[in-house]
Order: structure tokens, then sequence, then C-alpha cells
């Protein structure tokens, strides 16, 4: 992988042969097929918890959506790739869903694809809800050499020349004096995106031989120096 230049702010990397510009909005745009990709939107999580009587602050879906609202005219992406968890809970009736559709209203001519996660079990059993929703709803994996974008890294069966792109695992750096950042992880033969949300937890990730780590500062991705 090498650095290449790119816009203020992101950083261009080359993975599997391929250019991915890791934005500070915590996606990366596959710069040849001008592909948007992020993961673990979690639409509706905080409604959820609150449900539950977990005092969450409202807003996290409107700020969400307002955050993909700026990518996609930033980066003139033509489709959007979630890796699963677009959402946290049930779909139906959710508060979330007028402002999901308007979203997808704005964004009409966008095609918004979904890798299904393990909390997308509402579309699963209701593909034709999917379609309500102006998505196109994929099973565990998605084959688009030389990537094969999934979920779960872990549980995904490669073929050869296959590199793996996925989240569900929220990775996060914590360095000293700085609250936790969420981190792109890239190793030898797969890599990890952070989750898109804000209310996420994660799991801390460290540089290692063959691992490197990208860290999203507020206005900056930052590659972190790999060990000897």
């Amino acid at each position: 992988m090498t650095d290449g230049g790119s816009p203020r702010g992101t950083l261009d990397v080359v993975v599997a042969g391929e250019t991915l510009r890791l934005l500070p909005e915590r996606a990366l745009l596959w710069v040849r097929t001008r592909t948007l990709v992020v993961a673990d939107l979690h639409l509706g999580k905080a409604h959820h918890f609150r449900q539950a009587g977990i005092a969450l602050p409202r807003g996290g879906t409107a700020h969400d959506l307002q955050c993909l609202d700026r990518l996609v005219a930033a980066t003139g992406a033509t489709r959007l790739l979630v890796l699963g968890d677009l959402l946290h809970a049930g779909a139906r009736d959710a508060p979330w869903r007028a402002a999901w559709q308007a979203w997808r209203a704005r964004h009409a001519a966008l095609a918004v694809e979904l890798v299904g996660g393990n909390h997308d079990r509402a579309l699963r059993a209701a593909p034709g809800l999917a379609a309500t929703l102006g998505l196109r709803l994929h099973g565990a994996t998605l084959r688009a050499p030389p990537f094969l974008f999934v979920h779960d890294v872990d549980d995904a069966v490669a073929a050869p020349g296959d590199y793996r792109l996925g989240g569900h695992v929220h990775p996060v750096v914590r360095l000293p004096g700085l609250p936790r950042l969420p981190a792109f992880a890239f190793a030898g033969d797969a890599g990890l995106l952070p989750a898109f949300t804000a209310f996420a937890g994660g799991l801390a990730v460290e540089p290692a031989p063959g691992t490197r780590i990208c860290v999203c500062a507020p206005d900056a991705v930052v590659a972190l120096p790999s060990p000897v």
C-alpha cells in the first residue's frame, strides 16, 4: 500500500492494486468505480436504546444522513455500498424511516446497495422491504474484484485473490491524551472500516507488522507509523 495525492483531509491508499480514498467522516471512496463505501450505520439505534430506558441524545440518524449528503456531493459518488448493519433493530414503522425516505428521494439517482449484516435481520426476513427503502439487498458477500465486500471479515469465505473489506467490529484507536478515534485497519488480505455512526462502541486496534492503521481525526485521516 502506498499513499498518493488526495484532497485536503483525505488519504489515498492503494489496496489490492486499487486506490481507496479514506475520508475523515469514517467512509472511503473506491476511486475507479466512484463507489462510496460505509459500514455500520445502525439507523434507529438511539431510539431503540431510549425505548429500553437507556438515555441517548436525539438526532443521531439526522446527523448521519446529513453527513452522507455531504459525502455524496463531495466525492461525486454514483453508488453507495453499505457493508452491513444499515439498521439497528426493526424497520417497520420505525421513527428513522421518514428521514431515510426523504434522504433517498434527494439521491434518487444514486445506487444504494447493502451487504447484509447481523443487525439487518428485518430486511432479510422481508426482502420486499428493502425495495421500498430504495435498497438493493445482497447476501453476506458481494464480490467485485479485487474486493470481496462483507460485513464480518472473519466469517467470509474468500477465493484466491479476494481482498476482504468489512466492518462489524467498529475499530478504534486509543492515543494518549485523546478520546478514542475511529480507524481503518488494513492487513495483508483483509481491511476493516470504522463504524459510520457516531453512536458506536469499538474494538481497540494497534499498528502491527503487516497491518496499517489510519485514524479518523476530526478533519483528516492520519496514517499511524507502522512497527518495524
